[in-house]
């Protein structure tokens, strides 16, 4: 009887343990999905974030904006149709001031947005007063949901409209189904707006009061939808992680936060690896009765290894996270440059037109040694726009992870062409020492440290500040200081200025010290803050090639 009663309570303290267990490793595998699903959806968004950025600062935009012509018209619905295709958006469209469409990517479809007017969408009026704006609703013509991120025209200094970027997300929906499960996005309210289950959309994870099922519904964002509240949160069927095991259907869900008060909620049924979990108590129970010693070892090997895969998954991802998060800070570097580099071009261009003109009337007036002198300077200017292009181009590209041998001159030439602009708007007085000297690494990414650090120099100095960059070739390793004359930092906020999220700006996210830290030691390197009595020191030391 003891040896029954001692059974049946090894089982029951078993069952439980087991229940613990795979509740507490199913929330941790769902979060690590909800964390790569939360990226995977804000790449999306980012991606067409930036094509609205860059295109209410495109000069056709602004010239039909003020001309109104058709030919401005014609052109530019033919751009925003081949950059809508190209880019699997929605719809792209253009509104003046007055919340008219005046150019659409549907121009040519029975459903166009041509002369529409959407004065009363909330992202029409916030993009013209505040500069951006972005909103979750439905089409009122195509009865589809998406995300409208809206960004301001201003030409002359007045804001002449709003340009518009819908993005649907019904590829997103279909990956998530095939991979990630029971995945959906929420809005602060609770209202699920993106589901990897079609149904669900437009239901709500909480339940909503009359109020605020009728505020949400004059912002015109769900059409008709009942904003009821999902079955499964309805009755109480969803745990986080924490909460209790019921003998029902039960679901545990994982939650990433994304901006805007937007949520990411990734979820999965509990009952199979509960019950798989408590069988195979069960069956180590009884199997231990017989067998301590032997299973006690098997127990630890097989532990080991379950470790061990995780360790090598979990770095398998970490190393993808971080190579996405280096050419987002890329992206990110590439969209502060933007008007800097179209300035850069822009003057090669003007000079160009010039010349042109200058050699057509010297070649009339058969001057022709002259013409031949300005076609050579048309020729070294096309050039050099050549150069910052390809430089762009270089600057852009994800790297592959391999290293080679790498001038650091070519290096400094490749910033100086990013940042070129910047560097002569500000007044910043830039002195690279001439040593001619080649370290192991990868050109792009090095690049991408040393724009980093200028910019943070640039931001910290204001205008008319000095940079220095000093390299001391020692024996196999190169020491390169980066200094500026700047206010420097207090010593509180140096101690942690390599932790993430840790900035000093207002707008900043205190990631870009971090991933270049991170792209120095894949190098075999060091990034370190070094003291100085004015500005900020930082001294990066690479393997000489």
């Amino acid at each position: 009887m003891l040896a029954v009663l001692l059974l049946a309570g090894a089982i029951l303290v078993s069952d439980r343990i087991a229940e613990r267990r795979a509740i507490a490793a199913e929330s941790a595998r769902l979060s690590s999905v909800a964390r790569l699903t939360a990226s995977s959806y804000q790449r999306q968004v980012d991606k067409f974030r930036l094509v609205a950025t860059t295109l209410s600062a495109d000069s056709d935009v602004g010239v039909l904006l003020d001309t109104r012509s058709n030919a401005a018209v014609g052109r530019l619905n033919e751009r925003l149709a081949n950059l809508n295709m190209a880019l699997d958006a929605s719809v792209i469209y253009l509104l003046d001031d007055q919340g008219t469409t005046v150019a659409s990517s549907n121009w040519q479809q029975s459903d166009s947005f041509l002369g529409e007017n959407y004065r009363f969408r909330a992202y029409f009026n916030q993009a013209l007063n505040a500069g951006q704006w972005e909103q979750y609703a439905l089409g009122t013509r195509s009865r589809i949901p998406g995300l409208f991120v809206a960004r301001r025209v201003v030409t002359g200094a007045k804001a002449k409209g709003v340009i518009v970027v819908k993005i649907r997300f019904d590829g997103l929906e279909r990956e998530w189904a095939s991979s990630a499960g029971l995945t959906f996005v929420t809005s602060k309210q609770g209202v699920i707006l993106v589901s990897s289950v079609p149904a669900w959309r437009f239901q709500t994870i909480r339940k909503l009061d009359e109020s605020e099922q009728q505020q949400l519904r004059a912002q015109v964002e769900f059409g008709n939808a009942p904003l009821l509240q999902n079955a499964l949160f309805a009755r109480n069927a969803v745990i986080d992680g924490a909460g209790e095991f019921k003998n029902e259907t039960r679901f545990i869900a994982a939650r990433e936060a994304l901006p805007n008060g937007l949520s990411v909620y990734v979820m999965a049924p509990l009952g199979k690896p509960v019950n798989s979990a408590r069988n195979f108590g069960r069956l180590v129970v009884l199997v231990i009765a017989g067998l301590i010693a032997a299973l006690a070892v098997f127990y630890i090997f097989r532990r080991r290894a379950i470790i061990a895969a995780e360790q090598r998954e979990n770095a398998s991802r970490i190393a993808d996270l971080k190579d996405r998060l280096v050419q987002a800070n890329k992206l990110s570097s590439l969209g502060q440059m933007a008007a800097g580099i179209g300035h850069e071009i822009n003057q090669p261009l003007t000079a160009i037109g010039i010349r042109a003109q200058n050699a057509q009337r010297l070649i009339e007036s058969g001057r022709t040694a002259e013409a031949a002198t300005a076609v050579q300077e048309i020729s070294a200017l096309t050039g050099r726009m050549g150069a910052i292009t390809q430089e762009l181009r270089r600057f852009a590209r994800r790297g592959d992870g391999r290293l080679g041998k790498v001038r650091l001159q070519s290096v400094f030439e490749g910033m100086q062409l990013l940042l070129g602009d910047r560097i002569r708007t500000t007044g910043t007085a830039l002195n690279i020492d001439p040593v001619d000297i080649s370290v192991i690494g990868e050109q792009g990414r090095l690049e991408q440290v040393f724009v980093n650090l200028m910019q943070n120099a640039m931001d910290a100095m204001g205008d008319g500040g000095q940079i220095d960059i000093i390299i001391h070739g020692i024996g196999q390793t190169v020491s390169i200081i980066i200094r500026d004359n700047g206010p420097g930092i207090n010593a509180e906020l140096g101690e942690r200025l390599f932790q993430p999220f840790t900035t000093s700006k207002d707008d900043g996210l205190g990631l870009g010290l971090v991933i270049c830290r991170d792209i120095i030691a894949d190098f075999g390197g060091e990034l370190n803050l070094v003291p100085s009595k004015v500005g900020v020191s930082f001294e990066i030391t690479l393997k000489a090639a």
